[in-house]
């Protein structure tokens, strides 16, 4: 008897629960090596194996490097990526793994910022709302008057919302120029000028990574691709609510692991920082028909 084919919602869910845990895992995998590998030389690898990856995926014409007319905006997308990248890895050494991923679903709504004072956007009621909200969260989670923002806590906070920053800013790109592009050919010129610029960045700290930190990098950078591609499709089958909804799933998967593995303690104003950030970016999605492009996923970038 043949089995009925998932729902829209359903598949769609899935694909978000793959991505969202895929970004743990990567987390995870810097938290464990990073005494063995620098950050910078981590994100060449697991650049480079995402590369290898999708060049493994792409037929014929899909390897050629047409421009059509918006290198400069490539170029930019790369460098972004890369710094939002570096930057999360970095962030990933320094705080608990709860605390980066609760940051990191601040992208959105740097997003929707940019979009009004860059793009000159409509401030609307939802996105005002959002923007509130989400900074609130933030501040719940960094919580400034305990912290006292120093030293490598303070440099860590700086990191992740840098790195959400500048995946904000990648998204504002995107959105420029969505309607000229395809989206395997935007990943595959991304990952072909962010390699060589990884490279470059890892020469000053480069130790060659034993076998097993070797392996774990290849699979981040599987990963990472896998995760791109089901967070690209669930976005086109499913609808967006729910699935920011599932993609949150993250934050208690990142708190589950620093606790398992890294005894990392459970912190309250982290969840809860997270759960107001969690409002914003549904909001957000509320007012995403009149939005493009879609929202991207949280945390750090895929590729």
């Amino acid at each position: 008897m043949a089995r009925a084919p998932l729902s829209p919602a359903v598949a769609g869910a899935a694909l978000m629960l793959v991505s969202a845990s895929v970004g743990v895992v990567d987390s995870i995998v810097v938290k464990s090596i990073s005494a063995e590998v620098h950050p910078f030389e981590i994100v060449f690898f697991r650049n480079l194996f995402s590369l290898m990856a999708l060049a493994a995926l792409l037929r014929g014409g899909e390897f050629a490097l047409a421009g059509g007319g918006l290198w400069p905006v490539h170029i930019a997308r790369a460098v972004l990526k890369l710094a939002a990248l570096a930057a999360a890895f970095l962030a990933v050494t320094m705080l608990p793994l709860a605390t980066v991923t609760a940051i990191a679903f601040t992208t959105p709504v740097f997003t929707v910022l940019g979009a009004i004072l860059i793009l000159g956007e409509a401030p609307r009621t939802l996105r005002l709302a959002a923007l509130v909200l989400g900074f609130a969260g933030v501040l719940v989670v960094v919580r400034p008057w305990e912290t006292g923002i120093s030293g490598s806590v303070g440099t860590g906070f700086a990191l992740a919302i840098g790195a959400a920053v500048a995946l904000a800013a990648v998204m504002l790109l995107l959105k420029v120029s969505s309607h000229r592009e395809d989206g395997r050919r935007v990943v595959w010129i991304n990952l072909v000028l962010s390699v060589p610029l990884c490279l470059l960045l890892a020469i000053p700290v480069w130790t060659w990574p034993s076998p097993g930190a070797l392996a774990l990098m290849a699979a981040q950078g599987i990963g990472g691709l896998v995760a791109q591609l089901a967070v690209t499709r669930a976005m086109r089958i499913g609808d967006a609510s729910l699935l920011v909804v599932v993609d949150f799933v993250r934050l208690p998967l990142a708190i589950l692991a620093g606790l398992v593995l890294f005894s990392e303690p459970f912190d309250f104003a982290v969840a809860a920082g997270g759960g107001l950030i969690l409002g914003a970016v549904l909001l957000i999605a509320a007012d995403r028909p009149r939005r493009l492009p879609p929202m991207p996923p949280p945390g750090p970038p895929s590729v």
